[in-house]
């Protein structure tokens, strides 16, 4: 039966017709994982042996679990959710899709009860998951409004932790959205959660500018100093460390990143193409400022390449590995 001094980490499937379920048993092919964790995957039976059968990937067995607390950690765990098992790999389908959203409704409600301990989600296609009974932009969108927080969507790999001030909204909304109460928010959002989930006690946190230069003093629009400006100022007040705004076409430049523990970006690609140029494939999606810990791999559902077995497993493998490293920081006496 369930060993309770283990991490329970539970699994959301993402789109059945996309590469989830494939990096999601590439990964739990790897046995040492179990040694400190157990694995509760939410889909149904027949969907995981099917598509285990199609790539003939060797795990440990997969058993079907009514709940949490019958979960055995010799085994890959699946809470049956559903008992759909139909997928056709690549091809854009609602009712498939409505499969990884059952999945992690019902992952989410688990965490909430505190039965799993970490969330890990495979990746959806928010176009395809957006419906009468799921509308919202993705996972985080989903966590803001059934939590009640403003999480953080923060990307994380071995050099770099790097948040956003706004996410997915069109580039024309990005300076609406963006006042000195939110960016405040934002700062104490990544300044506790650096203290919390990564035991960083003082951290050094960087803006980057709204405009190109920083707005050259007012010349290329005011937002930086009538905006970000202030809100640096008052979190320093309280002896933070706060710098910035500057210039994002430079700062990643020579590694002057590495300088700090923290980055907030002003908005998704900004903050993304550096990321993603730096660290694709090993990075990792966390919802930052929750009280529940969810991660998530820094990639889509890759249609291109679903059901050709070529999907790399490592992002999913580190957001696993973010996930188990946040709960013990979370559960260290400081």
């Amino acid at each position: 039966m369930l060993n309770s001094k283990k991490i329970n980490i539970g699994i959301s499937i993402g789109d059945p017709n996309g590469i989830g379920i494939e990096i999601i048993l590439k990964t739990l092919s790897d046995s040492n994982l179990f040694k400190e964790c157990n694995f509760i995957v939410y889909s149904s039976e027949d969907l995981l042996k099917k598509q285990q059968d199609f790539f003939k990937i060797k795990t440990a067995p997969i058993k079907k679990i009514h709940s949490v607390n019958e979960a055995n950690d010799d085994f890959i765990n699946i809470k049956e959710v559903f008992t759909d098992s139909e997928f056709e790999f690549g091809k854009n389908d609602k009712d498939i899709s409505a499969m990884g959203i059952i999945s992690f409704k019902e992952a989410v409600n688990d965490s909430i009860k505190g039965e799993i301990d970490v969330l890990v989600t495979a990746p959806i296609n928010k176009e395809l998951s957006y419906s009468n009974t799921f509308k919202y932009s993705g996972h985080t969108d989903y966590l803001k409004n059934i939590l009640h927080e403003d999480p953080m969507m923060l990307m994380v790999s071995k050099n770099l932790k790097l948040g956003l001030l706004t996410e997915h909204i069109p580039l024309r909304d990005v300076v609406k959205e963006i006042t000195t109460k939110k960016v405040i928010k934002k700062i104490n959002t990544l300044r506790e959660t650096l203290r919390k989930d990564f035991l960083i006690k003082h951290p050094k946190i960087a803006i980057l500018a709204i405009n190109p230069h920083a707005g050259d003093n007012g010349v290329i629009g005011s937002e930086d100093q009538e905006v970000l400006m202030p809100a640096i100022a008052a979190n320093n007040k309280n002896k933070h460390l706060t710098y910035g705004p500057f210039s994002a076409d430079t700062f990643f430049c020579d590694e002057n990143f590495k300088k700090y523990d923290g980055i907030i970006a002003a908005y998704h690609d900004q903050g993304l193409i550096p990321f993603k140029t730096m660290s694709f494939g090993k990075g990792v999606n966390y919802s930052a400022g929750l009280p529940i810990i969810r991660t998530s791999p820094d990639h889509g559902t890759g249609f291109d390449i679903a059901g050709k077995g070529i999907a790399s497993s490592t992002s999913f493998l580190q957001a696993i590995k973010v996930g188990i490293n946040i709960y013990k920081s979370r559960n260290t006496i400081v």
